[in-house]
């Protein structure tokens, strides 16, 4: 084996010229593959983030039955109506099992139970249309991190004091201290103090969302100890809808939503960036071999001569063959580990370049030394596939014929 390493490794070096410009052709190609999955990769993370980042990957609510009085599980699991609502309006009774058995779980980041109902903000003879959430603030926090989304005031909802959105904070001259009344839908009302004003980013949201605390919420809407659901985040996003399916039919009674049909577009848009990104890596990597075989093909044709010299001093065509093999082993892992480094750095030279003029990257790249190393891999094993052909071509050479010639 060493002898046909060395005998590869001198052809190699005779052959500067071809070396290194098919050395270059798998460092660019290789580059190309590297850079192009980091960079789909790291835009697809920072459309999801901006999308479910902080929002809920799946939330369990109340199941619909036709039995308006509960619906009870081996967990005991139940759902029930309650609420200034129509009885349409279902909550989850006795929820911490779900709640328990989400926390426990290693694949959730983060668990909120949530107590909504609907109401209206009354200040100065106007009135304006709210959603009540009722929290767990640091729960809660952990979901819509909503400590560093606050403008202006203190992440504080307990007793009366709760968060409103900029937008309805503007729209009713609200400021951070400031009083008014929240008015039901059965009339009854609640004088209630700003403590903060939080930006989530979204009008709407920042226009009609109320929190403050669970209980007290639970109080006022008449849910007595029941929600209206549980929200969660996932690890993996992507997962969130295997796992919402496998925890609806754990706990009977209740029903999931997941990001995934909730935002169906940017899920197709996300599968097709993938599909491309493989289909060029693809055409690339055929690229690459076909090169190396090529330059492999035209490596026997020149170094026949020395080939046929070799095979009559008593070299084996299986030896002949794994000279070609080596060299194509050589060139894909070299050209491939010089690609790499290529693709690592273009991944550099793209956030600092989309970073010049607001000093911050047009979204946040990852080098990933794992799937680099399985790129070089592939790439390597590519490139002994492509030189088989010209080394069973080199097995073939009749030793007299070629020396004659």
């Amino acid at each position: 084996m060493m002898f046909e390493l060395k005998i590869a490794l001198r052809f190699l070096k005779d052959g500067r010229g071809q070396t290194t410009f098919i050395l270059l052709g798998i460092a660019i190609g290789v580059a190309v593959q590297i850079f192009l999955g980091t960079l789909i990769s790291g835009l697809q993370k920072d459309l999801v983030n901006g999308t479910v980042g902080s929002s809920p990957h799946m939330t369990f609510s109340a199941a619909e039955t036709a039995d308006a009085s509960g619906l009870s599980s081996a967990n005991g699991f139940v759902a029930s109506s309650a609420g200034n609502f129509s009885r349409q309006e279902k909550t989850l009774d006795n929820w911490r099992p779900l709640l328990a058995t989400l926390d426990q779980a290693t694949e959730t980041t983060a668990v909120s139970p949530v107590a909504e109902g609907s109401g209206f903000l009354l200040k100065s003879g106007e009135r304006w249309p709210i959603l009540v959430r009722g929290i767990e603030p640091e729960r809660a926090n952990e979901i819509y991190e909503l400590k560093s989304k606050l403008s202006a005031g203190t992440y504080v909802v307990e007793g009366d004091q709760v968060l409103i959105g900029t937008s309805l904070a503007a729209e009713a001259l609200l400021e951070t201290g400031d009083t008014f009344t929240l008015e039901l839908p059965g009339g009854q009302r609640q004088s209630l103090t700003v403590a903060g004003i939080f930006d989530l980013g979204n009008n709407s949201l920042n226009e009609t969302w109320l929190f403050m605390s669970l209980s007290r919420a639970q109080r006022l809407l008449g849910f007595g100890d029941d929600i209206s659901r549980v929200e969660v985040q996932v690890e993996d996003v992507f997962a969130a809808d295997l796992l919402a399916e496998a925890y609806e039919k754990q706990f009977i009674g209740i029903k999931s939503e997941n990001w995934k049909v909730q935002n169906a577009s940017l899920l197709s848009a996300l599968t097709s960036q993938s599909s491309s990104s493989l289909t060029i890596q693809a055409f690339v990597l055929l690229a690459i071999t076909l090169g190396i075989a090529s330059v492999l093909a035209v490596s026997v044709v020149q170094k026949s001569k020395q080939i046929g010299i070799l095979k009559a001093m008593g070299t084996s065509s299986a030896s002949a063959s794994r000279i070609f093999l080596f060299q194509g082993g050589i060139l894909g892992l070299l050209g491939s580990v010089l690609g790499s480094g290529m693709g690592y750095a273009l991944t550099q030279a793209f956030l600092w370049g989309t970073s010049i003029q607001t000093g911050e990257a047009l979204f946040p790249l990852e080098f990933d030394p794992a799937a680099a190393g399985t790129i070089i891999a592939i790439a390597t094993v590519a490139s002994i596939v492509s030189a088989l052909f010209p080394a069973r071509r080199s097995a073939s050479l009749n030793p007299i014929d070629v020396i004659r010639g």
